[in-house]
């Protein structure tokens, strides 16, 4: 019975050494990925962002189909309003203009939400890889520590309290951008979905 439990430790132990190289890695594509998303979410908001207000939002209604579009930096809003103007001009039924929008809207939706799941994943895993990379490194530390190496011990120490810095720290920048781009996201949509309405009553009287 011994020899089992000991055959099934060294097994584990052997799969917690071969993940050891992989769980860096990945730490590390986070950490860069972390920062290249904060860097972009830093020149979106700069420069890439205009915040509406409800007044602006009935402006762009009754300035439609002639927008001013240099006011709008948002590609994703720009790229609504067109197919919006596609969608007064073929159809002249208000409810099947509705439908039409709708859709629109749930594709935007969905590819604002692909957007901004990215950067979730890391909060998700960033904590979690940073903890594996913790323990990791442990157990060869404590078997260093058994035979008197302490240089071994401090090695695997600063290890694991390294990876556990990097999955916090690419964990929080990504949670930032997370926070802030959902809040931008849905109030863009919300907009967006008033304009549509107030641009259908407006051109064909729904």
């Amino acid at each position: 019975m011994a020899s089992v439990a000991t055959t099934v430790t060294k097994f584990m132990y052997l799969i917690m050494e071969a993940l050891f190289y992989p769980t860096i890695i990945i730490l590390l594509f986070m950490f860069f990925y972390s920062i290249i998303e904060l860097i972009s979410f830093l020149v979106e908001m700069i420069y890439g962002r205009v915040r509406l207000t409800r007044k602006d939002v009935e402006k762009l209604a009754k300035q439609f189909p002639k927008i001013k579009e240099e006011r709008i930096p948002m590609v994703y809003f720009l790229e609504f309003i067109d197919r919006l103007k596609e969608i007064v001009k073929k159809t002249k039924d208000p409810e099947e203009a509705g439908l039409l929008v709708e859709k629109e809207l749930e594709n935007l939706e969905n590819y604002l939400a692909g957007k901004v799941s990215r950067s979730r994943i890391v909060v998700r895993l960033g904590p979690m890889f940073g903890l594996m990379g913790t323990l990791i490194p442990l157990g060869p530390g404590l078997e260093q520590l058994a035979k008197g190496n302490m240089a071994g011990l401090a090695t695997a120490l600063i290890t694991a309290f390294a990876t556990t810095v990097v999955g916090l720290v690419s964990a929080g920048m990504c949670y930032v951008v997370t926070l802030y781009r959902t809040r931008w996201y849905r109030k863009d949509v919300s907009d967006l979905e008033f304009l549509s309405e107030l641009v259908i009553r407006r051109e064909l009287g729904g």
